[in-house]
């Protein structure tokens, strides 16, 4: 009987503690106490998560500290917040009306590129269509009167003015060049005098022989090729008579600049400079009794 009683005490005790613990917590009664004691609960896993949430409480209770130091001294004016929330929505729909104007001008410039693209193709069909309409317009005037006759001379004058070239520009030294004029003169372009363009009648005596010997090799040439020989053989009869000594010096140096070229020149002259620069040569002198006698360089 004593032990019962003992027992009740304790029991009794443990009770008052218990509803003392039950006033003290968030429970109601016991029985959420023993339903939650009966849960299969890993102390691990619920230790780890109660560790996470203090901590993540921490760095939140520091931030909330962080955010009342800056609002310290500072008070939530209701009319400012409202005028700046207005104005943002201001902001926000000028945006929009921006955006929508972006569209559009995206959609102009899509729509230009598109219309640039066709007028740069109908500008080749253009371009393409007159330059036949010229090409045409000419063919109609070269076939009028002698019109095809003087094309085709004009052509191949030039060709021969081009060939000429090559060879007068060397013997100039670079400084003299023939050139063609619409109505098929012929004009000299300066190289000493800034690139501009004289007249063919201004050119020095030696000057003019060279232009006369260019173009006169350029059209043996071009006979040579077109009859197909292989005759390298050219004749020079007199034009030195109204040379001076710095002229023949040039007509001297260009004739002898042939043999370079493996070409056989013949020279008519009655000049003794121009005889004593030639090794080779047939010489008439007039005989008071016989009359017109020839004499060789040779034996």
């Amino acid at each position: 009987a004593k032990q019962r009683k003992g027992i009740k005490e304790n029991l009794q005790s443990n009770a008052e503690d218990i509803d003392l613990a039950l006033v003290n917590s968030d429970f109601t009664n016991v029985q959420e106490v023993n339903d939650i004691l009966r849960l299969d609960i890993d102390t691990r896993i619920e230790k780890a998560a109660v560790k996470a949430f203090k901590e993540e409480m921490h760095v939140a209770k520091n931030d909330l500290k962080k955010l009342e130091r800056k609002a310290e001294g500072k008070q939530f004016d209701e009319k400012a917040f409202a005028e700046l929330s207005e104005i943002i929505e201001e902001q926000k729909s000028l945006i929009s009306d921006i955006k929508e104007k972006i569209g559009a001008i995206n959609q102009e410039i899509k729509s230009l590129k598109a219309k640039l693209e066709e007028k740069v193709k109908l500008k080749k069909e253009i371009d393409f269509f007159e330059n036949r309409a010229y090409n045409l317009n000419t063919l109609s005037k070269l076939f009028k009167a002698n019109g095809f006759v003087n094309f085709i001379s004009s052509v191949y004058l030039q060709n021969l003015v081009n060939q000429a070239n090559s060879r007068f520009l060397k013997l100039t030294r670079q400084q003299l060049k023939l050139e063609l004029a619409d109505d098929n003169s012929f004009k000299v372009i300066d190289y000493l005098n800034s690139g501009r363009v004289r007249h063919i009648k201004t050119l020095s005596g030696g000057q003019t022989f060279q232009a006369s010997l260019s173009l006169a090799l350029a059209l043996a040439e071009s006979v040579q090729k077109q009859i197909n020989s292989k005759q390298n053989f050219f004749f020079l009869d007199e034009g030195f008579g109204t040379l001076d000594k710095k002229s023949l010096q040039i007509v001297f140096d260009t004739l002898k600049s042939l043999r370079k070229e493996n070409r056989v020149v013949g020279v008519i002259s009655h000049l003794e400079d121009l005889q004593q620069e030639i090794d080779v040569y047939i010489k008439t002198v007039k005989d008071p009794e016989k009359g017109s006698l020839v004499e060789k360089s040779w034996d």
